[in-house]
Formats: structure tokens, sequence, C-alpha cells
């Protein structure tokens, strides 16, 4: 239930930061600004490819692949579904300067909430936080330094992608910068100061307990994915 509440819930807010004119959420600008190049592919299924290829890395990076990625793999299609309806069902929201701050700041917390519940879903995350996960592991690289490394080159690269497609940057914007900065602490304070205090999480079979044993050293970390 952790996981299905952190996917609808992180869904809506990349859409809702979409919507809003903000810019979008650091983990979701390249998918985005790829779909805008190449807009054969919708926005979820090219999050779906972008996903698979971090799978991909994670292999490299490891030289493994465990049941955990396998199962981010299926829930890196659900999440690709959710994004295109939730873009649908988000598009003809009413738009004004009080309208578009409101949605920003909904999508926020509603972003913050729904990482949270990744962290406390005792599942394997999606490939974007096994990838982290895995560097930092493998490197003994500090987990805040990877991930402030990750998020500055999906928002390099993402401006990059935009600029060469549209001769313009979209999307990308001071949500997208603040989302990169608070995102980490929220999620930390929720992770540890409301899940864990007033709500007890438990795997629903042995299966996600074995599959939670790979994702440990993530979920001790509450930095999560935007």
């Amino acid at each position: 239930m952790a996981l299905l509440c952190g996917l609808v819930l992180v869904a809506f807010a990349v859409c809702l930061f979409i919507q809003s004119g903000y810019g979008v959420t650091v983990i979701s600008s390249i998918p985005l600004m790829v779909s805008y190049a190449l807009p054969f592919l919708d926005f979820g299924t090219w999050n779906i490819i972008y996903q698979l290829i971090l799978v991909c890395l994670c292999v490299i990076v490891t030289r493994k692949f465990g049941a955990s990625y396998a199962f981010s793999i299926a829930v890196t299609l659900v999440f690709g579904v959710f994004l295109n309806f939730m873009k649908a069902s988000l598009a003809d929201l009413p738009r004004s300067t009080e309208l578009d701050l409101a949605y920003i700041v909904v999508a926020h917390i509603l972003l913050f909430f729904g990482v949270s519940f990744f962290m406390r879903c005792y599942m394997p995350l999606l490939p974007v936080d096994l990838f982290i996960r895995d560097v930092v592991i493998t490197f003994r690289i500090k987990y805040r330094t990877m991930k402030t490394v990750f998020d500055i080159t999906c928002i390099a690269l993402s401006a990059a992608i935009c600029y060469l497609a549209l001769g313009k940057i979209v999307d990308l914007g001071i949500g997208t910068l603040v989302s990169a900065f608070i995102t980490g602490y929220f999620v930390a304070f929720i992770t540890t100061k409301v899940y864990d205090r007033y709500f007890e999480f438990v795997p629903l079979t042995r299966i996600a307990g074995r599959l939670l044993s790979d994702d440990a050293p993530c979920k001790a970390r509450a930095g999560g994915s935007e």
C-alpha cells in the first residue's frame, strides 16, 4: 500500500509541477525534455526508457542483476502509466498567477510525502534511487555528494536537450531548483518525524522482505528521489 501511495503521489506531484509553469522535478526533467525533442513517444514512455537505462547502469556498476532490479522495472512501468494518466487529467486545470503558486506549493508537499512513502514501503525503489544507492555503496561516496552531483547533472543535461531541440529552455524553472535543494531535507523529516513516529510499515510478503534486504542501505538514507 505504501508503494502504491508513493507512486500515485509522486506521479501527481510531477505533473502538477509541469502544470504550474514553475518547472519540473529534477528526476523527471530528462525524460520530459526528451519527450519535447522526440515527441513520437509520450512523457510516460520516455520516463520508462530513462529508468530502464538507469537499471542497465546499475548492472554495470554492481556487475549483477538482483531481484530488486527486476521488481524495480515493474514499478517503473506502473509509474510511467500513472504519469501519462495524471498529465492528461491535469491538462485542463485553470491557470492564473495565484493558482500556479498554489499548484507548485501543493506539488512540493505531495512530492515530499510520496518520496517518504518510497523510503518506508519495504519494497525496491525506482531505478533512479537504486542507481544512486549503488554508486554510493560501490564507490563509497557520501550520499549527499552523489545526490547533489546527480541532480546537477540531470538539470544540465535537461537544459542542453531542451535548448538544442526547441531553441529555448522550458519547464526548468525556480520550482526545479527549489525541489533539488529542499526535497532531501523534508523527506528525511517526514520519514523520521511523521511516518516512523505515527505509523508502522511492514512487508506484505516474505518476498518483499527479501527484496528489501537489497535496499537496506538506501532505506537508511532518507534522501529519496524527486
